[in-house]
């Protein structure tokens, strides 16, 4: 059974995203805008707008996104995962490389597990890459990418799914006054495949998407469908001046899978812009 740990915070938007991989969910980042400083507000306050924000809350808990990095971008993220039976937690790193106006992407390294009770900590490493274009003219993103390429796993591990996973993705964003919204839409294979679909997911081919709603500058609303997995959450940025989000959420709500149980993620994550 592949492990699909979700870092829920999940998109930087203005300085990151999140790519899925078949056993950790790492980080990619994407820059659209730079904030303005705001020197005279405190650490903790409530943004009046979304210029004010150094990073925007998540737009996805699962779906890869259609938005990329560029050069200047590190990011990090720690997320958890608990059901009835089990926890478990993930690491990930990267940064990004050229530029999204004409090709940007990321690189970056996901590293599970981090619970030394299934076999010890660390014992799983993939790499994961995308590159897209961002068409600001029309307000979307474009990206293909690849997840999960097995750098090292544990030999009780090996009976597990180590195939990579590709995928392609376009996120478009809507800036109204009354509820800012995000889609994100796209297909791929092996672990955004059906989970439910027995053996060679390599060889299956599915669609997966989210939408996310922005109640507050600082607040997101994410629904997200991803491998037949129902996931639903918020995504916080509690210090607008600083890209840091924070997720809460829960996963496989309708119970698919062989691991049928929902299961509470969280996720904290941060990018620097060099």
């Amino acid at each position: 059974m592949v492990k699909k740990i979700l870092l829920g915070a999940l998109a930087l938007s203005s300085i990151g995203f999140a790519s899925d991989l078949s056993t950790v969910t790492g980080e990619s980042a994407a820059v659209f805008a730079k904030k303005e400083s705001n020197g005279d507000k405190p650490l903790v306050y409530l943004a009046d707008n979304f210029h004010e924000m150094a990073t925007l809350p998540g737009f996805s808990m699962g779906a890869p996104s259609g938005l990329v990095s560029s050069y200047g971008v590190a990011f990090a993220g720690l997320s958890g995962r608990r059901d009835s039976d089990d926890t478990d937690g993930a690491l990930a790193l990267g940064m990004g490389f050229g530029n999204p106006d004409t090709i940007g992407g990321a690189v970056s390294l996901g590293i599970g597990s981090i619970d030394p009770r299934d076999g010890g900590s660390f014992n799983r490493g993939n790499l994961n890459l995308n590159v897209g274009h961002h068409f600001k003219e029309y307000g979307f993103g474009w990206s293909v990418g690849m997840t999960g390429l097995d750098l090292w796993h544990a030999s009780k591990l090996d009976g597990d799914n180590q195939d990579p996973s590709f995928y392609t993705a376009v996120t478009k964003l809507w800036a109204n006054d009354i509820l800012p919204f995000a889609v994100t839409a796209g297909f791929g294979n092996n672990s955004y495949a059906d989970i439910n679909k027995e053996n060679d997911r390599k060889d299956k081919v599915d669609g997966f998407g989210a939408v996310a709603f922005y109640l507050i500058p600082q607040l997101s609303l994410v629904v997200d469908y991803t491998s037949n997995i129902l996931t639903t959450g918020i995504s916080v940025v509690p210090f607008p001046e600083y890209p840091i989000s924070v997720s809460l959420g829960a996963t496989n709500l309708t119970e698919q899978g062989p691991n049928d149980k929902v299961a509470a993620i969280g996720s904290i994550a941060a990018a620097y812009v060099f």
